[in-house]
């Protein structure tokens, strides 16, 4: 199994502008021709689920089918979970709370949610989004797929592994066509990328010589779904069209890619280059402060007097707002999660 994977980075630093691009682009824009915010959000969940999927895979395979073994595998899995995710999540939400007057009510009337990693739910019960914390639905899915995705892979399809991902992929795919609302946010609507993901995975580790036909059946599949998808977006709503699985099948043939052939001109020039990759590395912090951040800067900007056009879109302000959210995240990654990121356990 490769250690490294050339390109993922990039990719990672792709998804995150899409998000950042449908939250600041004002609605009338070209670029919310498609949904990208939807889209960064998707290729992450593909990319959760490869990532994590694979490692897990990989320790199954080195452990016995005992207790104690799986007890190592779920304690490792979840420590190392936790401390990537966990100290600026909740440093951020410290942050918040001691300034809940500026981020406004509502995250002080819901801050247990946030703690529980459950605004995914909170959005979908109450129906809407909840301004600058309105991404944070993401995450909680991720932790919840984090939660239950290997205690399930562990205790009960550790023998059943390609079952339980096609499962996944058909529980993710169909239930949002049975629920209400903003349903999407829900896990379950979202297990399908992240099945898709855990699907590469699971040929790279269990069945290495399928991994080129798997490459070339995405990019077959690929094809026709993105003229579907423009049709979609562009032309005629198609009814009950899957754009969640639509997209990840997209993304995975790009990592099936990046995976394959690292030296290729798209991988090495457009995924690997220096841009990409820096923000790739930080795009946690990228995703975790982009839509809080403009509301800290209008304050101040209020606070010094100083003329904020935020009321209308604006490139220059874009530009700079976004320049200091990469700068905020390298700063995040170099003083709290690097170090932290050392604590980190593989045996």
């Amino acid at each position: 199994m490769k250690n490294y994977i050339i390109g993922l980075n990039g990719i990672r630093a792709i998804a995150v502008f899409f998000v950042i691009i449908s939250h600041r682009f004002p609605e009338n824009h070209i670029l919310h021709s498609f949904p990208l915010g939807k889209y960064g959000v998707d290729i992450f969940f593909v990319l959760s689920g490869f990532l994590i999927s694979r490692g897990l895979f990989f320790q199954i395979n080195l452990k016995k089918n005992d207790l104690n073994s799986k007890v190592k595998i779920l304690k490792n899995f979840f420590i190392n979970r936790s401390l990537r995710i966990f100290p600026i999540y909740y440093l951020l939400l410290l942050f918040l709370y001691l300034t809940k007057g500026i981020i406004g009510n509502s995250f002080k009337e819901n801050v247990s949610w946030y703690l529980l990693y459950g605004a995914n739910y909170l959005n979908y019960l109450q129906n809407k989004w909840f301004g600058p914390l309105s991404h944070l639905w993401s995450l909680s899915v991720e932790e919840q797929f984090y939660i239950l995705f290997p205690l399930l892979l562990v205790f009960v399809f550790r023998k059943r592994i390609l079952l339980f991902l096609i499962l996944l992929i058909i529980i993710g795919t169909f239930y949002p066509f049975f629920i209400d609302g903003i349903g999407g946010v829900l896990t379950l609507s979202c297990v399908n990328a992240f099945g898709i993901g855990g699907l590469f995975a699971y040929i790279e580790v269990y069945k290495k010589t399928h991994v080129f036909s798997f490459y070339k059946w995405t990019l077959f599949l690929s094809i026709p779904i993105l003229f579907l998808i423009i049709v979609h977006n562009l032309y005629i709503t198609i009814p009950f069209f899957p754009e969640r699985l639509a997209i990840s099948v997209i993304a995975i043939h790009i990592i099936a890619l990046c995976y394959l052939k690292p030296n290729s001109f798209v991988v090495n020039k457009i995924f690997n280059n220096k841009f990409l990759n820096f923000v790739g590395v930080i795009s946690y912090g990228v995703y975790l402060y982009h839509n809080i951040v403009p509301k800290y800067w209008n304050f101040i900007l209020t606070k010094l007097n100083i003329c904020s056009v935020n009321t209308q879109f604006s490139y220059i302000e874009f530009l700079f707002q976004t320049t200091f959210i990469i700068g905020l995240s390298y700063l995040s990654w170099i003083i709290i999660e690097k170090p932290i990121l050392k604590l980190k356990k593989y045996n």
